[in-house]
């Protein structure tokens, strides 16, 4: 009987370059998660709960959100942890990028027929727990494929979709009309993913290095001891204050261009939505115009935490114009400015998250927490805009509470000590 070799290739650190056929796969993918993820909740999901509940739609919408955002609480560690301990010969990732992608499809199509706010809820319940099981298989295959000095350039690569998706979206889904047929166009691009896991190389997990799975266990690994992994415990906090300035900023920004600059009024003719997506556009290329010079300059200099600060501070700053003078110009400007700032951060932030994983075995589980901290706090942002928007000074005061946890969340990535 044959022994299983001390450290199979499923768990080894990557040594061998990823070639341009990959990263033009993984970023084909990447836009297959991105597009539904962001189109749906920027453009449709908005649009859609004040077509049903125009009076209460700001609290409709905080509902939805929460309802979405709550799943990954539970399903982005339990796919992660699963996703790590799958065997077979079709590999740890693939099986779990494919089931996502499917189901991610299924329920983008239910959401588009939903007539009621709590049938859009239900569908952003599912559509959330879908990106969870994507996310699985498809954010630990960095760290399971490409080694560290390459991971800046492949992240910035691979979030162009992520910076620029939304734009893309934006203007496809003009080749549709209705929410039903709007959903659907948005369903065809998980395919991208099938694609991928299709054509990647995944090695399978031997049966002998699979870890025991319990709930004990999978419960103790939502401790991460502060004592053991320091720096992932840092990065984490990083990336949840920093989701949480984002959030505070960007999520009811198409209420703020209805109720406080009152854009169909200031440009006759033209919807509100017209206008988000203007922002958005701006917004998006903005980003994408820094995202892939950050990461390759990060991987160059060997310094991911500079980076990261500068993008966050950049971010922080972004928020300040709207509160100060919340017009439309500055409302042009501000986007621009969290664009850049957005952009630097994005993958340099990534990659650094890469390098402080606890454990090789573990590395879906671990990037599912690391990817929950930056959707978590859209369980919060509702609930704090509510308080924020009603009763301590409305949309300055909520950009300002957005600029300060920017800044915090900047700060904070020092405290990792382990990378540069």
């Amino acid at each position: 009987m044959s022994l299983a070799p001390a450290r199979p290739e499923a768990l080894a650190e990557p040594t061998r370059k990823v070639g341009p056929g990959w990263i033009l796969l993984y970023v084909l993918a990447n836009t297959g998660l991105f597009i539904p993820m962001q189109v749906p909740t920027t453009f449709l999901m908005p649009a859609q709960i004040a077509e049903i509940d125009p009076v209460g739609k700001v609290g409709g919408y905080a509902w939805v959100s929460m309802m979405g955002a709550i799943s990954g609480i539970v399903i982005a560690p339990l796919a992660g942890a699963l996703c790590d301990r799958t065997t077979g010969r079709f590999g740890r990732r693939r099986p779990w990028m494919a089931a996502g992608a499917l189901a991610c499809a299924a329920a983008l199509v239910f959401t588009g027929i939903q007539t009621t706010v709590a049938g859009i809820a239900l569908g952003s319940l599912v559509l959330s727990a879908s990106f969870m099981i994507i996310g699985a298989g498809i954010a630990p295959v960095v760290p399971d494929r490409v080694p560290v000095a390459q991971r800046g350039v492949v992240l910035g690569w691979a979030t162009v979709p992520q910076a620029g998706g939304m734009i893309a979206g934006g203007l496809l889904l003009g080749l549709a009309s209705g929410f039903s047929a709007q959903y659907a166009l948005m369903a065809a691009f998980p395919l991208l993913i099938v694609v991928f896991a299709a054509v990647m190389k995944d090695p399978p997990l031997p049966p002998g290095h699979r870890e025991p799975f319990s709930l004990r266990a999978f419960l103790a690994g939502y401790r991460i001891s502060p004592r053991e992994h320091p720096d992932f415990v840092w990065a984490m906090g990083s990336r949840f204050v920093m989701g949480l300035g984002y959030g505070l900023g960007t999520l009811y920004m198409p209420y703020f261009l209805d109720d406080v600059l009152h854009y169909e009024q200031l440009f006759p003719g033209r919807s509100t939505e017209d206008g988000l997506l203007v922002v958005v556009g701006v917004n998006c290329l903005a980003t994408v115009s820094t995202v892939v010079l950050s990461g390759w300059l990060s991987d160059r200099l060997g310094r991911r935490r500079m980076l990261v600060f500068v993008g966050g501070l950049t971010m922080a700053v972004a928020a300040v114009p709207l509160a100060l003078s919340p017009t439309w110009t500055m409302t042009l400007v501000a986007a621009v400015i969290l664009g850049l700032g957005y952009g630097v951060y994005l993958a340099v932030d990534t990659a650094l998250v890469t390098e402080v994983l606890p454990a090789s075995a573990d590395r879906g589980k671990d990037m599912a927490l690391a990817n929950l901290m930056a959707s978590l706090p859209y369980v919060l942002v509702p609930p704090i805009a509510s308080v924020v928007l009603g009763d301590l000074g409305g949309y300055p005061s909520l950009f300002l509470c957005s600029a300060a946890m920017s800044a915090l969340g900047a700060v904070l990535v020092w405290k990792v000590r382990g990378v540069r």
